[in-house]
């Protein structure tokens, strides 16, 4: 605890308070530099946020969930789009249909013969009351509280395995347990691994029966069941097969162990049979030019809104006179003036950034780079009536609608493949680029700009959100970085800088405050002084 300005008067610690706040202009100016550096490092971090949720977002709004670890589309995923193709039956009683991309377009005719079953049994009436008395029969196999009244044991075998369900009091004593013990059945396969028997099983208590069914459909599931208790299933052995399903396509028959599946890229729900005499089903096939319209335009918009965004940023004017407040300062001033006044000291922090300005350069210039080895119509963008617009436009897409509309009425699959080709394994690596859809293009070049970012702030809290994108994408930042950003060792040295700073500005405080101490001392020495000789003269 100081005192000063006993003996002077003077207000001691106002004045050490005036002093300190020149000698703190350097160290402030250091803390405005390093929330700038800050800022700057948000900037880039919500930048790198907003292109891994448009890749995710978009690839999810086309129905490309699956890609490989390194965020590379697969050729299967692309042929199975579900809205590039539409397609009707003229009964959906019997069959439902969709399409996938790669349908057959046209109209086809189906005749459902048979449906696909499981294979099923049910046991003989576990629970019998006397029809005279209502009273428990003798006979019953369950007791009023659904206990077994006597042990046993019986095996059911599947086209999985086999297992044995032991009854009594000392392994399974009611029916409800017997349930969850068939539905919850594994057993180890031929190669050593836990597998599901692959059965469902369930009880009513109103029909006092037991149920058991596969859960997959086909001919070549099955039940067999042997038992040692009497009343659950009629007869010591047991055997049911499922059934496959039938149709006829175009006059072909068809076998299917399900009920859904998929011929010449149709997917078929069958959904009832049909009676011998009944007329086939007529599909149609055919592009669905407004889907695949809807999917292109929405997939620009987003892609010119983060286009428009960088832009926006890289263009911003940086404001010299503005710096980041200090605490001080802020005190000073209300809300209102340090929001407008923040607003200016966030401007045109990544002002010209080169690394996202090469990254907008590289993405127009490939998309305007001719797709090899496309197997439909078009090999350009500018064919389906999309263009990049006016350079003052830094990038951003332009639709031809009528144009667009046309070319994917003319050529729908030289639209998908110009827009999502996935280059074969024979092509070699240093064609790839040429062989690749443009709208993986966008997705590669997007992600080599984060992985630029990445290296200069670091992923901030997003590690996940962008592992999401490309499972290898923080490989080098760990390995060649340390994970340590470029912005992260400016943010370091500033912070060590800063402390070396406070270390000094406490030794200078400290100084003057023995200064002043010293010269009150003195003062006060020489008041004594004063008295005395004032006392000797006979002045007092």
């Amino acid at each position: 605890m100081r005192i000063g300005g006993i003996a002077s008067g003077m207000d001691t610690e106002q004045m050490v308070s005036e002093l300190m706040k020149v000698e703190r202009m350097r160290v402030d100016r250091l803390f405005q530099q390093e929330q700038r550096l800050k800022w700057r490092q948000e900037a880039y971090n919500n930048i790198n946020r907003q292109m891994a949720n448009f890749i995710l977002d978009s690839k999810k709004a086309f129905g490309l969930t699956t890609t490989t670890s390194s965020g590379v589309m697969l050729s299967s995923s692309v042929n199975n789009l579900n809205w590039v193709k539409k397609a009707t039956s003229s009964n959906e009683s019997y069959v439902k249909v969709t399409a996938s991309a790669n349908a057959m377009a046209g109209t086809h005719t189906v005749k459902v013969k048979e449906l696909a079953e499981v294979a099923r049994v049910s046991s003989g009436k576990l629970l019998k009351y006397d029809e005279v008395t209502g009273e428990l029969s003798k006979n019953s196999v369950l007791d009023e509280g659904l206990k077994f009244k006597e042990n046993g044991s019986f095996t059911i075998k599947t086209a999985t395995g086999e297992k044995t369900f032991d009854i009594g009091e000392d392994s399974i004593k009611n029916i409800n347990d017997l349930v969850k013990e068939i539905n919850n059945a594994t057993v180890i396969d031929e190669n050593g691994k836990t597998v599901s028997l692959g059965l469902r099983a369930a009880f009513d208590k109103g029909l006092g029966q037991l149920m058991i069914s596969t859960k997959d459909t086909g001919a070549d599931q099955n039940i067999n069941i042997t038992t040692t208790i009497g009343g659950i299933f009629a007869g010591d052995a047991i055997e049911k097969t499922g059934k496959d399903a039938e149709i006829e396509f175009n006059g072909e028959t068809v076998t299917k162990s399900t009920n859904n599946f998929s011929v010449y890229g149709i997917n078929l729900q069958l959904q009832s049979k049909q009676v011998e005499e009944a007329e086939p089903i007529t599909l149609h096939v055919d592009s669905d030019v407004d889907s695949m319209f809807d999917k292109i335009k929405s997939f620009v918009d987003e892609y010119n809104k983060i286009i428009d965004d960088i832009n926006g940023q890289l263009g911003q004017k940086y404001y010299r006179d503005f710096p980041p407040l200090t605490s001080e300062q802020k005190e000073a001033m209300t809300e209102k003036d340090i929001e407008l006044w923040e607003e200016k000291s966030k401007s045109g922090l990544i002002k010209n950034d080169g690394n996202l300005t090469r990254m907008l350069q590289t993405m127009r210039t490939q998309l305007y780079e001719k797709v090899e080895g496309v197997n439909g119509s078009y090999n350009h963008i500018t064919q389906i009536g999309i263009t990049t617009g006016r350079y003052q436009d830094g990038g951003k897409l332009v639709i031809d609608e009528e144009k667009l509309k046309n070319a994917i009425n003319d050529d729908p699959e030289g639209v998908m493949d110009l827009l999502f080709k996935v280059p074969d394994g024979s092509v070699a690596d240093e064609e790839k680029f040429q062989n690749t859809g443009l709208v993986q293009r966008i997705y590669d070049t997007m992600v080599d700009g984060m992985k630029e970012i990445i290296t200069k702030s670091g992923p901030g809290e997003d590690a996940a959100l962008l592992r999401n994108v490309r499972s290898n994408i923080l490989i080098d930042f760990v390995t060649k970085q340390s994970s340590i950003s470029l912005l992260d060792k400016d943010l370091s040295n500033i912070s060590n800088r800063i402390a070396r700073e406070e270390s000094i500005l406490l030794k200078r405080e400290d100084s003057y405050w023995q200064r002043f101490t010293a010269m009150e001392k003195a003062m006060a020495s020489m008041q004594q002084q004063s008295m005395w000789l004032m006392s000797q003269m006979g002045l007092q």
